[in-house]
């Protein structure tokens, strides 16, 4: 039984986006990243909160692997196929992931709050 005085809203559906995106970085990273793709071309139409989840969702995706992917291919220019190569790219990849990972955990406590993500701003 409902509270009394409370309404049913119905949700802006921006939940599903950043659960791909961390669904894209934790376990279907191809496979998320294209059905978040398509999640964010199809929401042209859907609500305000929804395009901003989604499109936050692709930049951070894009962002994330240019970020690890530079830094690990600046690290290889640097130091060739050395240990601190390795180390390097080792840590920086970790550190990164780690990063926009809890961006998505973030980001998924936004949406359930049907609040707009904090970042990127900038591309909203």
């Amino acid at each position: 039984m409902p509270y009394s005085g409370s309404r049913k809203s119905e949700s802006p559906g921006a939940i599903a986006p950043v659960a791909w995106y961390l669904l894209n970085l934790l376990a279907l990273p191809v496979i998320g990243f294209v059905v978040l793709l398509s999640i964010m071309l199809k929401s042209a139409d859907a609500s305000p909160l929804r395009r901003a989840h989604s499109k936050a969702a692709v930049y951070m995706s894009i962002l994330g692997a240019v970020l690890i992917g530079s830094g690990v291919g600046i690290s290889w220019m640097m130091f060739g196929n050395t240990g601190n190569f390795w180390t390097f790219a080792i840590v920086w990849a970790i550190v990164l992931h780690t990063s926009f990972v809890l961006w998505g955990m973030i980001a998924l406590a936004q949406a359930i709050g049907n609040k707009p993500p904090y970042f990127p701003k900038k591309l909203m």
